[in-house]
């Protein structure tokens, strides 16, 4: 692959890019670059890339590839990006960038949270067959909002707790941005439960794993694992989006609920007051016959 590719992730790096979005970056630019060169016959450079090869990719992409439109949308995002970091250091002609083609128009699906009846199945699978560690991680989850993250990099350090309240601070949240967030009953008991009491204020992570301190993987696995009892899709961030829904259900303003949840445009905490087809199930429900 060009070495361009290599600098404009290491450029994805120094401004504090997530991993995993350098990793889908790459893996963007290593699928055009194969592309390019199976269909041009010369090794990619981004001096080399024309309209016409960025028109013919987005249509490979559709036809050829059969790629979803989430997928080509993001393909050419990457691709917007890769070309304006090339225009600024000087690689290509100015312009080039604004050729990428409009992306595919799609729905935008609503977040996945749980309902009440899914939220409490996975407590009672929790309960009954569970880790006391793995109830608190999602007791801790649904009542804080906190990303997978920023649940890994959670220390003892960082919360502080008294009989009737305490506080979380999130240091490593989206940006690098710090926040606080109020522990209700709950979210301290099931810190309590992690062992609060004997651990408070040490530097140490909240959570551990198999083999050190929790990974994003490992939260991921253990939710695999209960989700399949449940018959319901569970992942961190549906947990994230389920205290986002809560809040707003209970009548939490939305300025509230973006504070709480680290958002920093506030169109992405609107979107928790966009019904789900559950919800809509449940409109339609009420008026008929047989309610």
């Amino acid at each position: 692959m060009s070495s361009s590719v290599e600098e404009f992730l290491t450029f994805l790096e120094h401004a504090e890019r997530s991993p995993l979005t350098i990793i889908n970056y790459r893996c963007d630019l290593r699928a055009f670059a194969a592309w390019f060169e199976e269909t041009n016959g010369e090794a990619f450079e981004p001096s080399r890339v024309t309209p016409t090869d960025l028109r013919e990719y987005k249509q490979a992409m559709i036809v050829r590839l059969g790629f979803k439109p989430a997928s080509i949308n993001r393909k050419l995002a990457t691709l917007k990006s890769f070309l304006k970091w090339a225009t600024d250091s000087g690689l290509v002609a100015d312009g080039i960038a604004h050729k990428v083609p409009r992306f595919e128009r799609e729905a935008r699906p609503g977040p996945r949270w749980l309902d009440r009846r899914e939220q409490n199945a996975l407590l009672r699978t929790l309960e009954n067959g569970g880790s006391d560690r793995d109830l608190s991680i999602v007791k801790l989850m649904l009542n804080t909002g906190l990303r997978v993250h920023e649940l890994c990099g959670l220390l003892w350090s960082d919360v502080t707790m008294t009989e009737r309240k305490g506080v979380l601070v999130v240091r490593s949240g989206k940006g690098r941005k710090r926040r606080e967030v109020p522990l209700n009953l709950d979210a301290r008991n099931a810190l309590e439960a992690a062992g609060f009491r004997l651990c408070a204020g040490q530097r140490v992570p909240v959570y551990y794993g198999q083999r050190g301190p929790l990974t994003p993987r490992g939260v991921q696995s253990m939710m695999e694992r209960y989700a399949s009892g449940i018959n319901a899709e569970i992942t961190p961030h549906a947990l994230r989006h389920t205290f986002c829904k809560n809040l707003v259900n209970a009548g939490v303003g939305l300025e509230k609920v973006a504070a709480l949840a680290g958002h920093e445009n506030m169109q992405t905490t609107r979107r928790y007051c966009e019904p789900s087809m559950k919800d809509l199930e449940g409109a339609v429900a009420l008026i008929g016959e047989d309610r």
